[in-house]
């Protein structure tokens, strides 16, 4: 195989393929009002669901093995990813912060709001031999016990039998619709709520409310959007806190603006977003969270899913250097932007907010 044509290990490669191919289904606009259609559950089939907002079809097995095949303009680039750094986790001192958010990595997110310990999507290992390219800050067993664990989705990198096991059954695990079964046969006795988009769950205090965003679900080659996907609006005494999960950039990023903004700090994915061609309706680019972290009406932009798993065509470094270039190109302060490498912690104080851990993300 020639050398600028991309190799991969076989596990790799399906895991890439269930990651990336999305499901069939005919393209239809949904109302401009998302919480009116998710009302009249315009988004549910027989089979499952219906994601809105792809073209028609999405980008399937035949998308996927022209991009598989084709060069990547990267590739001399990627030969030698980042050495990623570290940060060891001060759990004691997180809990004794008050209102924080840690990045573990990945789509994996530590939120302390109102006393309560949120985990978001934990994956604390590999994913199916697709090694991390940047370690769990913490040993898992020195995590505190979760309160409440949010899920987005099905895929492989945000949904993980054996970092779901390490949790146990003390967490309450709150999903998109159709979870249950999957949890009881890998977690028996698991406490599960599911929830459809746009309703809520009230967690002692904190509310915690599935919203829909463009994006699809897939375990299997036959299992396309048999569960629903979403991300989270976390809503304590004095913040809100948006999880993005996965996402394309779509039209309901305004909405959540209108209805439940301003809110304080958006966790949103930013990687995985090359070639734009085959991305564009499932992952967002840095400028594309930018404008949805504008569309939020968030004060500060968390990203996260950069720098640990190597699922697309751009380096792992990149998202954030583009990411602080869009924000400059946008014209808002880069210390609205806050960069948290795995292990480093975001504290919301009541004058200034204090930060661990941060990454300039200006790199070579």
């Amino acid at each position: 195989m020639p050398a600028h044509i991309r190799t991969r290990k076989p596990a790799a490669i399906l895991v890439s393929l269930l990651l990336l191919m999305a499901g069939a289904g005919a393209y239809s606009e949904m109302e401009s009002d998302l919480e009116t259609g998710a009302a009249e559950r315009r988004h549910h089939r027989n089979s499952g669901f219906v994601n809105f907002w792809n073209p028609e079809g999405g980008p399937g097995l035949i998308s996927f093995l022209k991009w598989r095949f084709t060069p990547n303009r990267y590739s001399r680039e990627k030969e030698n990813p980042p050495d990623l750094p570290v940060v060891v986790t001060p759990v004691r001192e997180v809990l004794a912060g008050g209102d924080s958010i840690t990045a573990l990595g990945h789509a994996t997110v530590w939120v302390r709001l109102n006393g309560k310990n949120i985990l978001t999507d934990p994956v604390v290992g590999d994913v199916w031999n697709i090694r991390r390219h940047a370690r769990f800050p913490v040993p898992p067993d020195q995590l505190p016990t979760a309160d409440y664990v949010l899920i987005s989705h099905s895929h492989y990198d945000h949904l993980d039998k054996t970092s779901i096991r390490r949790l146990g059954n003390s967490p309450v695990y709150l999903t998109p619709l159709g979870y249950r079964e999957w949890f009881a046969s890998v977690l028996p006795g698991s406490r599960v709520v599911e929830l459809d988009w746009f309703q809520k769950y009230d967690g002692d205090g904190v509310v915690f409310r599935l919203l829909p965003v463009q994006h699809w679900t897939k375990r299997t080659p036959f299992d396309t959007n048999r569960k629903l996907w979403g991300a989270w609006l976390i809503e304590g005494r004095d913040r809100k806190i948006f999880f993005g999960g996965d996402s394309g950039y779509f039209h309901g990023f305004r909405e959540f603006g209108k209805k439940f903004g301003p809110i304080d700090a958006a966790i949103l994915p930013i990687g995985a977003y090359e070639p734009r061609w085959f991305m564009k309706y499932s992952h967002m680019n840095p400028p594309e969270a930018v404008q949805a972290f504008l569309d939020l009406r968030a004060g500060i932009l968390i990203p996260q899913q950069w720098g640990v798993f190597d699922l697309s065509d751009e380096p792992l470094d990149q998202p954030v250097r583009h990411l602080l270039e869009a924000a400059r190109t946008a014209g808002f302060p880069e210390d609205r932007i806050v960069v948290l490498n795995p292990g480093g912690t975001w504290y919301f104080n009541k004058e200034e907010a204090k930060c661990a851990g941060r990454n300039t993300g200006r790199r070579g």
